[in-house]
C-alpha cells in the first residue's frame, strides 16, 4: 500500500509538471541555405550546395504545421515554383 502512495505521488507529481512546462513550439531557419525549417534553439547545418528549387522556399512560411512539427508551409505559390523542377 505504501508503495502505491508513492508510485501515485510521483506520477502525479510528474505530470503537473509535464503540463506547466509546455510552450508552445515555434520554427526558425536554419541550414547553410536557408534551406531547413526546425524548432527554434536547434538550429541545423546541412551541406553548401545550392539548388535551384532553394528559391521556392522563398514563396512559403517555416511554420508549425498541422502534425506540430515544423516544416514548410504548402500553399500554391510554394507548389508552382516546385513543379519546375520536377523530372517529368
Amino acid at each position: 500500500m505504501k508503495l502505491l502512495k508513492i508510485v501515485i505521488a510521483v506520477t502525479s507529481l510528474w505530470l503537473s509538471s509535464c503540463a506547466t512546462s509546455s510552450q508552445p513550439i515555434q520554427c526558425e531557419v536554419s541550414g547553410c541555405n536557408n534551406e531547413i525549417c526546425s524548432e527554434k534553439g536547434k538550429k541545423m547545418i546541412s551541406p553548401c550546395v545550392i539548388l535551384p528549387q532553394h528559391e521556392c522556399l522563398r514563396k512559403t512560411q517555416c511554420e508549425v504545421q498541422s502534425s506540430g512539427k515544423c516544416g514548410w508551409t504548402q500553399n500554391e505559390d510554394y507548389r508552382n515554383c516546385l513543379k519546375r523542377f520536377m523530372n517529368k
